[in-house]
């Protein structure tokens, strides 16, 4: 499942215990071991011979060993990610020191930004799991009740031939416990192996310190997780929440897997009675509020949750676009394009006016706006914009004017 593995190592004790357990990750067939020099191109005897040791333990279990030692003046986080990226890596795998390590995720700790920015898979390993049980021996999978991902399934199947997995769920507001057990029971027939047999559980409470409660209570020898859960998939952090804050209690080896969810993209016009899920997206958008009467919003929905808004208002003398937002945690997924898409394309046949923060001129640009001088804006809308937010000159902002032309996507 793993077949090639990079393990960064500082030459520590943590460090060590991951060179010492990596035959019990699934699948290995060949390791790099990567060492980061800190201001100095020599390393010194003693380093010369812990990299050898290192070596040494890693080829002991069978597998192939490429050493990159390099110095790294900045981002030794970053650096790690990209020798990943460039060797196709399929897992980066890291011992750290115990509990308090990723207390706080945007720290300056290396093994927390690789946590943090991956996009592959990613073990953490416990200097304390020295001595643990196989990381196979016992999983903790939490799950949302989706479909188990191929990943899981394979880590279920290869991770160190018997033993047993608890799949836990933390019940969600509006879900029964008969709906949680019939579908935790499902799961678990198709999860069961003739090597592994699986157990539930369904608990209620903060998912991520349940989680933490029952890895100790359970006892277990790895904690599966996916970088992203639903509730994240359609923003642009590359690590959940619940994700990230199990990396901040968690005692026991956390397995992070870069699975990719899909998120159902629905772009529309959004009827009368959802205007207040706009109004709620706009609170952080000078509070605008929403008028059935001479507003038409347009929405994108990710799993039906409203992500960005763009709103064409009609006024006495001319339609007015605003209101183009996007909350940050959506954004770098192009959902303000389809927002502005739709828009465009809906109210193609009018003369639209709109006052583009300046940095956006080129955005608009391509949907056929073009800047204009104030003078041209028509009265109500100009007038609008200066009671609302003060006198355009100064304030970043270009007026802009679409003609009723075809739109073309």
């Amino acid at each position: 499942m793993f077949p090639e593995v990079l393990i960064p190592t500082d030459l520590s004790e943590a460090s060590t215990t991951m060179v010492e357990r990596i035959g019990e990750v699934p699948g290995v067939r060949e390791v790099i071991l990567f060492h980061a020099l800190k201001g100095s191109t020599d390393l010194s005897p003693a380093g010369k011979e812990a990299l050898q040791q290192a070596q040494e333990i890693i080829q002991r279990q069978g597998y192939a060993v490429r050493l990159v030692v390099e110095e790294v003046k900045t981002d030794i986080p970053a650096r790690i990610l990209q020798i990943a990226r460039e060797n196709y890596v399929d897992l980066v795998a890291m011992g750290v020191r115990d509990p308090g390590l990723f207390r706080n995720l945007f720290s300056g700790n290396v093994a927390a930004g690789v946590l943090r920015d991956a996009v592959v898979h990613v073990l953490i390993l416990p200097q304390s799991a020295r001595g643990g049980p196989p990381l196979g021996a016992r999983l903790l999978v939490p799950t949302d009740l989706a479909d188990p991902a191929p990943e899981i399934r394979a880590l279920l199947r290869d991770a160190g031939g018997e033993g047993e997995a608890v799949l836990l769920n933390v019940m969600e507001p509006g879900r029964t416990e008969e709906e949680v057990a019939d579908r935790l029971a499902a799961i678990r027939a198709e999860l069961t192996t003739p090597h592994r047999e699986v157990e539930v559980l369904a608990r209620t409470g903060d998912p991520a310190r349940t989680i933490c409660a029952v890895a100790e209570e359970i006892e277990a020898s790895m904690v599966v997780m996916p970088r992203i859960g639903r509730r994240d998939a359609a923003g642009a952090a590359t690590l959940g929440s619940v994700t990230g804050a199990v990396a901040t209690c968690v005692k026991r080896p956390l397995l992070v897997l870069a699975i990719p969810i899909h998120v159902e993209i629905e772009t529309r016009e959004l009827r009368s009675e959802e205007f207040g899920r706009a109004e709620d997206i706009w609170v952080d958008y000078h509070e605008l509020k929403a008028d059935p009467k001479t507003d038409r919003i347009f929405g994108v929905f990710a799993d039906g949750r409203l992500v960005s808004v763009a709103r064409c208002r009609r006024h006495p003398d001319g339609y007015e676009v605003d209101g183009v937002f996007t909350p940050v945690r959506f954004r770098g997924r192009g959902y303000a394009r389809r927002a502005m898409d739709a828009l465009v394309e809906a109210c193609q046949h009018d003369t639209l006016y709109m006052h583009a923060v300046r940095n956006l001129v080129d955005f608009y640009g391509k949907y056929g706006f073009v800047s204009i001088p104030e003078s041209e804006l028509p009265l109500t809308i100009r007038e609008r914009y200066a009671f609302a937010m003060g006198e355009m000159e100064g304030a970043n902002v270009q007026p802009m004017r679409r003609p009723p032309v075809r739109f073309i996507r």
